[in-house]
């Protein structure tokens, strides 16, 4: 099994040295002998001119197999990418109620970036599902939960909407082509937070020094 390990060991071999010999390799097997002969590596390609050959060989091969390796994982990535667009999309469209006062947490803040406990059942089936994301490894222990600082990944970010967030009927469009909520849906939604949201607040306020 001598010759698999060393094949092993080739295909470690970075690919812009296996370029840099394949480019060598070729210059020596196919430029004009008076070339050569200036360059006083005629007699050497005369000599070691089957090396040379295996040389050019081996590396077209490997750059071959790497080209192929990367068209793969490139087409992989799309169609993982597509499928995980669709996957976030269709999970915003069949939200429940409890995911659905989560995600409006993003809108009272007025960020992109909320700090949630990720043990909660709707902020943990979200997680799962990509519509949110950790934006950091650092969090707190607290009564409702480890807290995390959370973000909506980009695909929920550009599909989110007041639609599927129960928010329609309070929202009214400006000249600018914004929108915004009115006061009745701005109580609404106070009204509606989830419920461990209180107690989370009441213990980010102890944490940062204000008056709760």
């Amino acid at each position: 099994m001598e010759w698999f390990s060393r094949i092993v060991d080739l295909a470690k071999v970075p690919t812009k040295f296996v370029g840099a010999v394949a480019l060598l390799t070729s210059l020596v097997m196919f430029s004009p002998a008076s070339t050569l002969q200036y360059l006083s590596l005629l007699q050497f390609r005369e000599e070691y001119g089957p090396y040379f050959g295996i040389a050019l060989l081996v590396s077209v091969a490997i750059l071959a197999i790497e080209c192929v390796v990367w068209m793969y994982h490139r087409v992989l990535g799309h169609f993982l990418k597509r499928r995980r667009r669709e996957s976030v999309r269709n999970r915003l469209e069949n939200m429940d109620k409890a995911e659905k006062a989560v995600l409006r947490e993003f809108f009272i803040a007025a960020s992109r970036t909320v700090k949630l406990p990720i043990e909660q059942p709707a902020v943990s089936a979200l997680l799962n599902a990509d519509v949110l994301e950790q934006s950091t490894g650092l969090g707190s222990r607290t009564t409702v939960g480890s807290v995390f600082s959370l973000s909506l990944s980009d695909e929920a970010e550009k599909r989110l909407n007041p639609h599927l967030l129960d928010l329609e009927e309070f929202v009214y469009h400006t000249d600018e082509g914004q929108w915004g909520l009115n006061e009745e849906g701005q109580n609404w939604i106070m009204e509606n937070r989830p419920s461990f949201m209180h107690e989370l607040d009441r213990h980010l306020a102890l944490m940062e020094g204000r008056f709760w």
